[in-house]
């Protein structure tokens, strides 16, 4: 073999074992971390009435305890909402399960925030979720990403849209509180973990 096949040879196999090789998913750098010490964290409302109550910083403790309370719907205004987000910086590729090391007063909404259902997409907010019950004692559970289905008020437009998680970066926890009273919750999160 001469020096110009050698070097073909070698070419040839390094492009072979790059295209072969399994490719790094985006939640890599975060699978198995507790996201209390990797994320960003905040809790959101409406702008309109509902509120939340909660340390400065978010997380003591190693723990998040937040307070949300939720409006009761207004006529005319869009509708309340009350939610902690869990912001990765990452997409979450390749992720097949959701981790969550609970306590809440009220079940829970646990939402994938896909880009193609927020404000940069069609504005519908119908983003895939899961619901994890309300447990006065720390409880852990596993999420299958496969649970997570839209929400049964979905647009139809929407429901032809995926769930997609290179589009998703964010995890909402959401209190489900009544919309036509208003209502009043705690959440308490210790590990929420992508794998």
């Amino acid at each position: 073999m001469n020096l110009i096949n050698k070097k073909f040879f070698l070419y040839a196999a390094v492009i072979v074992t790059a295209l072969t090789a399994p490719l790094a998913q985006a939640a890599d750098g975060i699978k198995g971390k507790n996201l209390l010490d990797v994320a960003n964290w905040k809790a959101a409302t409406d702008s309109f009435g509902s509120s939340f109550r909660a340390a400065n910083p978010l997380i003591q403790n190693g723990e998040i305890q937040v307070e949300f309370t939720l409006s009761a719907k207004q006529e005319g205004k869009n509708w309340p909402f009350v939610e902690l987000v869990c912001a990765t910086d990452t997409s979450l590729s390749g992720v097949s399960v959701v981790e969550i090391t609970y306590r809440s007063e009220s079940d829970v909404s646990v939402k994938f925030s896909q880009s193609d259902f927020g404000s940069s997409g069609d504005g519908s907010y119908a983003h895939y979720q899961t619901v994890i019950p309300a447990s006065k004692q720390w409880i852990t559970v596993k999420l299958n990403a496969d649970e997570f289905k839209q929400p049964s008020w979905a647009p139809e437009s929407t429901q032809k849209i995926a769930l997609n998680l290179d589009n998703v970066q964010d995890i909402y926890l959401s209190p489900r509180l009544n919309f036509e009273t208003g209502e009043t919750s705690n959440i308490w999160i210790k590990s929420l973990r992508v794998l």
